[in-house]
């Protein structure tokens, strides 16, 4: 049975969702010249402050906003020490990690450790009428949680705000040549200030939709490095709003993937060709950069030709679970490794802005 259907689709969108908002936010934040390497915490702060106020309160709505306070919580401090005090990012992206996994641990433990393992009542699903009735895809699209919904809304408006608006104009302008933003007054620091908080708003709802929406139990840990996936998919999308959300929409997918085959005995002759057609559309996407050269894309069209004829021949060929539970991870490095050497990085990115040097 072919693992690619309909249902794969739906849990590929679901999947994307905690790995897209915080992508978002990222490329908003190093448009602007932050490097905000703490995603995983401030998505841990989201997880861990949007099940506690649904515990308490019983309301996910209240949730979702606590989610959102307790990631730009952590945004703010990231704000302060490395646009204000002009900090290492990277240093401090660390440190916002570490953070986020020892608070969260200590008020988990403190809070919950006599009770067992606690659960919430999850969000439920909401059908959007006619358009989930559309053949194919109308199911795993439409009908989904508000918070994939909002994700939906937000691409395009962040579409606007980034490409369209005097505010987007500032976050671009900071990150490739914060001097003239601030020689046209525009304050850089300001600028470089929401677009941290805007990466830490998008990881804080990220991490409450994984508690609140996806699981409804909160776990130690639990974002498992898709603050890291986020970031992976700003680079791998080489900066722009298109990539980055066929990238995180990618890591989706192969999340979904690992699901469906980490039970399975042996690799569906199905996975074979879809791979081939991967490795054979990489191939010619790089062959034809600056001209199609022929030498660059035969052995990568001899990989696809013989990973396909193993797919032909019902070759069957068992692999630990352990390999699928990778496979989001591995796609990304191979992605990265093969990608990001073409992209042009903002030139001002993880270069701290000292206005009294103007």
């Amino acid at each position: 049975m072919s693992p690619f259907d309909a249902a794969l689709l739906g849990a590929a969108v679901a999947l994307a969702v905690p790995i897209l908002l915080p992508a978002l936010g990222e490329l908003i934040s190093q448009r602007a010249g932050v490097m905000n390497v703490g995603l995983e915490g401030m998505m841990l702060f989201g997880a861990f402050f949007g099940f506690l106020f649904v515990e308490r309160t019983g309301s996910p709505w209240l949730g979702l906003l606590a989610g959102t306070a307790g990631g730009m919580s952590l945004a703010l401090v990231m704000a302060i020490l490395s646009v204000t005090f002009r900090a290492d990012q990277i240093v401090v992206g660390v440190g916002i990690n570490l953070i986020g996994a020892g608070v969260t641990i200590f008020l988990n433990r403190e809070l919950f450790l006599d009770r067992g393992q606690v659960s919430i009542d999850r969000m439920g699903l909401v059908s959007i009428p006619v358009l989930s009735d559309i053949p194919g895809v109308g199911k795993p699209l439409f009908d989904q949680t508000i918070v994939t919904y909002l994700t939906y809304l937000l691409i395009p408006a962040i579409a606007w705000a980034l490409y369209r608006s005097r505010w987007g104009l500032a976050v671009r302008g900071s990150g490739e040549l914060p001097e003239a933003v601030e020689t046209a007054g525009i304050n850089v620091n300001v600028v470089r200030y929401s677009a941290v908080l805007t990466a830490g708003l998008l990881a804080g709802l990220a991490g409450a939709f994984l508690t609140v929406v996806q699981v409804g139990i909160f776990v130690e840990g639990m974002t498992g490095g898709r603050g890291f996936l986020a970031l992976a998919a700003v680079v791998f999308g080489k900066w722009t709003l298109r990539g980055t959300i066929g990238a995180a929409m990618l890591f989706g997918a192969a999340d979904a993937l690992q699901l469906r085959l980490q039970n399975a005995s042996e690799v569906p002759g199905s996975v074979w060709y879809v791979l081939a057609t991967i490795i054979l559309a990489i191939a010619l996407v790089l062959a034809s950069r600056r001209g199609f050269i022929v030498k660059k894309a035969v052995p990568p069209i001899v990989i696809a030709l013989i990973i396909a004829a193993i797919g032909v021949s019902g070759a069957s060929l068992t692999v630990p679970a352990q390999l699928w539970l990778a496979l989001p991870y591995l796609l990304s490095l191979a992605a990265l490794a093969g990608l990001v050497g073409h992209a042009r990085v903002p030139t001002a990115l993880a270069d701290p802005f000292d206005r009294k040097a103007i």
